[in-house]
């Protein structure tokens, strides 16, 4: 898909080579080949930073229990419980409330008021950091347990995080006991977890980063700037800042199926065995991390068809290829395949919550949403150059598909490899993005980083002067910086002591005494910032449709777009730069119900 020698260009005078060429061929090859491991470190040491946000302590509990004496980690357990079920996902929701027809009460006995307090010592400001750890708290060793009961996130994002907090337990960096009363007295000590998690993410962000250079070399046929500037725009894209500061394996997703996608490329060029049994095993490393990667299978029967070979070692090498990924993700997730034998109805459980959050829903919505969610994540300038590059430089590789040279084989086929499974996950993201928020841009990592390789590769390869591609290449990677940095603001705004949510718990806590407030789901640190759970009511709404009569109701909602009214009052970076993938430096909207008489009552009785 890259600029290759064709016969239009054979009889031009030869130019000379560009400083950055000269640089990299007069460099010996160990340092050419420590070259990409520098860029992994770059990106390594600009995804921790902030990595400490929005982490769980005892800072609520003043808003929490309004003066009272809070309440201890074995009170709280006594109340609440610790509630399991062989039959339940690990993310599935022990009490979920059933009636949401009408107005229901979440805080009118202590011990929901204990579930409420719980969530706030434990989890982080990101709604689904802790199913995680729920995973983990579940498997017991001593008996050889280690069924997570969460299958969406993969075993190989899960065992891994087991294993890390296990050696860290060791080296006296976290503090690993199965007693949750310990915890809900020391929160502080449980916030650790979360940042040995966010590390593995960050870790395969850095491999991201590294397979992201090595692709643009092929692409761009360059040795100097061109592959450092897609490493950059990479590492600075906010939607790869955001994931590499959460613990999910989105990120980590995504970093296998470049790897993936750069073996399929070496197998193109080179026709080695090593190369078809490397890519198989990380189609199946990456379905195996998270199961939103299952399009990288494409990759697959692609890199058999770029590569001339006769049609039945085509469909070996694809077959072979396809069964050591299976191999690979049921080695990673062998309980999967011995719930599916089974038919055991946790398998179901887990699937069935998180297929119930997304239904397809083609329409200009959803196209116009995937398109705002791209935009965000990759910043406005990338995203348009990448997708007018996109198509330039298909366009151009259906010209020059017969040139058999290896340079411009291997440019062809890293751009087809990186196209088949971005398209198909691009396909999948815009059927489901109609009314999606700001959060299911994370998604689209690998459009994403698609879009941005080929703005950078396009620019060295169609624009006429060396003036003119740095001064595309440095704006693209300006913008995206700054789009990113906006991203490392929020994260470096909830590390600090005054985050968006206390501030705007301190603004809530003014509300007239007996003012309830009203919620879209269950009161937890990221959807909802701390209130007294004693003298206010905390009312669930009913679902949209149905009757909503509340009286001196105030509902309150984290927003994606801030503005002057909300809490806190949004200043002018916060309007200009949103980062509405991201749950770090929220603000909430909140605004007055519909007075009846028939609302729920009973805070201050």
């Amino acid at each position: 898909m890259a600029r290759g020698p064709t016969s239009d260009t054979a009889n031009r005078p030869t130019q000379r080579r560009p400083a950055a060429l000269l640089f990299w061929q007069a460099m010996p090859p160990i340092a050419q080949r420590l070259l990409p491991l520098v860029v992994a470190a770059l990106a390594l040491a600009w995804f921790v930073v902030g990595i400490q946000w929005g982490l769980p302590s005892r800072r609520a509990d003043p808003f929490l229990f309004g003066g009272r004496e809070p309440w201890t980690g074995q009170r709280i357990v006594g109340l609440a419980g610790v509630a399991t079920s062989p039959d339940r996902g690990a993310d599935v929701d022990a009490n979920p409330v059933v009636a949401r027809n009408h107005p229901v009460v979440l805080n009118d006995t202590d011990a929901k008021r204990a579930e409420i307090v719980r969530r706030y010592r434990l989890y982080s400001y990101q709604p689904d950091e802790m199913i995680t750890f729920n995973a983990l708290r579940q498997m017991k060793p001593a008996a050889h347990e280690f069924d997570p009961r969460l299958y969406q996130y993969g075993g190989l994002w899960v065992y891994p995080v087991g294993a890390m907090l296990k050696i860290a337990s060791a080296l006296h960096l976290v503090d690993l006991r199965a007693d949750v009363a310990f915890y809900l007295d020391h929160p502080e000590q449980f916030a650790r977890f979360y940042v040995v998690a966010r590390l593995y993410s960050a870790l395969w962000g850095a491999a991201g980063a590294w397979a992201v250079y090595r692709l643009a070399r092929h692409l761009s046929g360059a040795r100097g700037y061109a592959p450092w500037i897609a490493s950059v725009c990479f590492t600075t894209m906010p939607v790869v800042v955001n994931m590499a500061h959460e613990a999910k394996p989105h990120l980590s997703g995504a970093a296998l199926m470049l790897l993936a996608v750069l073996a399929a490329t070496n197998y193109v060029r080179t026709g080695g065995r090593k190369w078809w049994v490397l890519a198989g095993a990380l189609c199946g490393a990456a379905f195996g991390m998270v199961l939103s990667s299952l399009p990288v299978f494409a990759v697959l029967p692609v890199m058999t068809l770029l590569r001339r070979q006769r049609w039945r070692d085509r469909v070996v090498v694809t077959l072979a290829a396809g069964l050591i990924g299976v191999d690979v993700y049921f080695l990673t997730n062998p309980y999967v395949l011995l719930h599916l034998v089974r038919r055991d109805p946790v398998l179901f459980s887990n699937l069935g919550n998180s297929t119930a959050m997304y239904r397809a829903g083609g329409s200009l919505d959803a196209l116009w949403n995937a398109a705002r969610l791209i935009a965000e994540g990759t910043s406005p300038l990338l995203a348009a150059a990448g997708f007018v590059g996109a198509v330039a430089l298909g366009w151009r590789a259906w010209r020059v598909r017969r040139d058999p040279t290896p340079d411009a084989l291997a440019r062809r086929a890293a751009g087809l490899l990186l196209a088949a499974p971005a398209l198909l996950v691009l396909a999948q993201f815009v059927v489901l993005a109609a009314g999606k928020p700001g959060e299911y841009g994370r998604f689209a990592i690998l459009p994403d980083t698609f879009f941005a390789v080929e703005a950078v590769v396009a620019a060295v390869t169609f624009l006429p002067s060396r003036a003119h591609r740095r001064l595309a290449l440095g704006a693209m990677a300006l913008t995206t910086f700054i789009f990113g940095a906006a991203y490392v603001r929020h994260f470096l705004g909830d590390a600090s002591v005054t985050p968006t949510r206390l501030r705007a718990a301190e603004a809530l806590a003014k509300l007239p005494p007996g003012t309830a407030i009203g919620l879209e789901n269950d009161p937890a640190p990221y959807n909802l910032p701390p209130v007294n759970l004693f003298d206010r009511d905390l009312v669930l709404m009913p679902r949209r449709g149905n009757d909503d009569r509340s009286t001196g109701v105030v509902e309150v909602r984290p927003v994606d777009v801030p503005d002057e009214s909300s809490v806190p009052r949004a200043d002018a970076i916060d309007r200009l730069f949103p980062a509405r993938i991201s749950w770090a430096g929220k603000h909430f909207a909140s605004k007055s119900g519909n007075s009846s008489s028939d609302a729920p009552h009973h805070a201050g009785s």
